[in-house]
């Protein structure tokens, strides 16, 4: 059964990963979004990292934040703050309503045991 959560999550992951390139239109932005997605899957395995409630990756303490990896998060943050706001032109509304479904969207496909915000911004971790 594990290895089907396992196989489903990635598939969901994977499915949220292209949603998300096909919203970017910069083939160099695709590109460090694929890049990156291997190390940050495994910074939320290692439950470093987590999802907020406005569709950015944070910290959740002092566990596995080393230079480079504080880099990797903020690329990926910055990265993704530029789709939200390409996103929010496109459909006439705020950059933090689309941060705000993108988490939801996020959430929706998270990988269990990875850990999300609720709209209060209490951490919890994802239940199988």
């Amino acid at each position: 059964m594990k290895g089907k959560c396992k196989a489903a999550a990635a598939l969901a992951a994977g499915v949220f990963l292209m949603a998300l390139l096909a919203a970017a239109e910069s083939a160099e932005l695709k590109e460090r979004f694929l890049q990156r997605k291997p190390l940050l899957d495994k910074m939320k395995d290692q439950g470093w990292i987590g999802e907020t409630n406005l569709g950015f990756l944070a910290f959740r303490g002092e566990a596995g934040k080393t230079r480079e990896n504080e880099h990797l998060v903020q690329a990926e943050n910055r990265d993704r703050g530029t789709v939200y706001a390409e996103i929010a032109a496109k459909v006439n509304t705020g950059v933090v309503e689309v941060g705000k479904r993108r988490a939801a969207q996020i959430a929706a496909l998270a990988a269990a045991g990875h850990w999300l915000q609720d709209a209060e911004g209490n951490w919890y971790q994802k239940q199988p």
